[in-house]
C-alpha cells in the first residue's frame, strides 16, 4: 500500500519503505498534484505549464517527461510499481482513485464532511468523539514547506475545514460544561487566525462559565489589542456588550447560546489563497532584492580591486 501524508512536512512510504525526496523534489512534487486533483485526468501540457511553465512549452513538455522518468525511478527505489498508481498516455496523465492507496487529506475530508451541516446541538458524544478523531488528522497546514501556486487554494481550503470542525467541538464541549477542552480547540483556532473576534467572544463565555472572570475581562482586552494592531478596527458591538455583561456579572445563557450557534460569514478559501499568493510574491521579491544588493556588494568589491591592479601597475 501507498500511504501519503501531505498534512504537516508531508511523507510517503510503500508499506514500510519511505519514498526518497518526498515532498520536495519535483518528481514527488508531481505526485502531490496528482494526489490532490485525482478525480479527473490532467492534460500533459497544462500540467507542464503548472510546473515549468515560465519556459517554452517544448520545454516544460520535455522536462514533464523527465519528471515522470524520475517519478518512476523513486517507485521503483521502494519496489513499487508506478502502473499500478498512474496512467500515464500520451496526452494525459492521472492518479488511479482506485488504487491501494491511503491519504491523509482524504481521511480527513471525508470524517469532517460527514458534519459540516449537522447543528453542533444534536451531536452525540460518539459523534463529537468520531469529529475529534478527525481533527486530530490536522497535524499542520498542507505541506507549508511547498512554496507554489498551484498548493494555496487547497491549502486554504483544508485550514478553513480544520478551523470550522474545531469551532463545532468548541461549542460542543461549551453546551456540555467541559469548558476547559472549549477553550483548548478556541486557543488552536487563534493559533491559526487570532482576528477571529466571534471565537474571543466565545472564548469569554467559557472563562465566565469556568468560573474565571478574570481570564474573561482579559480575553476581551486581549481581543482589543489584536484588532486595533492587526486590522485597525474597534470591537463588535456583541463583543463591547458581552463585555459589559461579564463586567457587571450580567449572565444570559440564551444569547450566549444563541451566538455561539449563529453561524458567521463563510469565508472564501480564494481570498485566503490570494492573499497567500502575495506573502510569496513579496518573499520572491525580498530575496531578489536580498540577490540583487549582494551583486552590487561584489561588483564595488570588484571594482576596487581592478582599480587598485591598474594604480600598482602605473606606479611600477
Amino acid at each position: 500500500m501507498l500511504t501519503v501524508n501531505l498534512l504537516g512536512v508531508g511523507q510517503a512510504k510503500y508499506y514500510d519503505r519511505p519514498l526518497p525526496g518526498f515532498p520536495l523534489q519535483q518528481p514527488c512534487l508531481l505526485l502531490c498534484y496528482l494526489l490532490l486533483n485525482k478525480t479527473y485526468p490532467h492534460n500533459r501540457e497544462h500540467l507542464a505549464s503548472v510546473f515549468w511553465g515560465d519556459g517554452p512549452t517544448i520545454l516544460a513538455r520535455k522536462s514533464l517527461r523527465n519528471g515522470l522518468w524520475r517519478l518512476r525511478q523513486v517507485f521503483q527505489s521502494v519496489g513499487a510499481p508506478l502502473e499500478e498508481y498512474l496512467v500515464v498516455s500520451e496526452d494525459y496523465i492521472s492518479f488511479i482513485n482506485s488504487s491501494n492507496h491511503r491519504l491523509d487529506v482524504d481521511l480527513f475530508e471525508n470524517s469532517t464532511r460527514i458534519y459540516q451541516d449537522l447543528p453542533t446541538r444534536t451531536f452525540s458524544p460518539e459523534q463529537a468523539s468520531d469529529l475529534q478523531a478527525a481533527v486530530d488528522l490536522y497535524v499542520g497546514d498542507l505541506l507549508p514547506s511547498i512554496y507554489a501556486d498551484w498548493i494555496l487554494y487547497d491549502r486554504e481550503r483544508l485550514r478553513l475545514t480544520y478551523l470550522t470542525a474545531l469551532n463545532k467541538l468548541m461549542l460542543y464541549h461549551g453546551t456540555h460544561a467541559s469548558y476547559e477542552r472549549g477553550l483548548e480547540c478556541g486557543e488552536r483556532i487563534l493559533s491559526y487566525d487570532n482576528t477571529r473576534e466571534k471565537v474571543h467572544r466565545q472564548m469569554m463565555w467559557l472563562y465566565y462559565l469556568q468560573g474565571d472572570r478574570a481570564a474573561a475581562l482579559a480575553q476581551y482586552k486581549h481581543c482589543l489589542q489584536i484588532l486595533r494592531e492587526e486590522l485597525g478596527v474597534q470591537p463588535m458591538e456583541e463583543t463591547r456588550s458581552l463585555y459589559e455583561q461579564i463586567v457587571h456579572n450580567r449572565f444570559d445563557a440564551i444569547h450566549w447560546i444563541a451566538d455561539m450557534e449563529a453561524p458567521g460569514p463563510v469565508p472564501d478559501p480564494r481570498e485566503g489563497s490570494l492573499r497567500s499568493m502575495a506573502q510569496l510574491a513579496l518573499q520572491r521579491l525580498h530575496h531578489l532584492q536580498a540577490v540583487i544588493d549582494e551583486t552590487s556588494d561584489e561588483l564595488r568589491r570588484l571594482e576596487n580591486m581592478i582599480d587598485e591592479s591598474i594604480s600598482g601597475l602605473g606606479e611600477t
